[in-house]
């Protein structure tokens, strides 16, 4: 009896571990992809400061 009570709660801590871990997976991919977003934009801004120094270099 005490071995089935025993193996319930373990296969309930795996599960509620389990869903741990996905939530933490599912939070780190979100992070990342703000990231690649945010590394995307500054990219973007740099190239088009970038440009506008190098037009303003070759005006003068």
């Amino acid at each position: 009896m005490a071995g089935m009570v025993f193996r319930k709660t373990g296969v309930v801590l795996l599960t509620i571990l389990k869903w741990i871990l996905q939530a933490v997976l599912v939070a780190l991919k979100l992070v990342l992809g703000i990231a690649k977003l945010f590394l995307l934009l500054l990219a973007l801004v740099m190239r088009i400061v970038l440009t506008m120094i190098g037009v303003s270099v070759s005006r003068q």
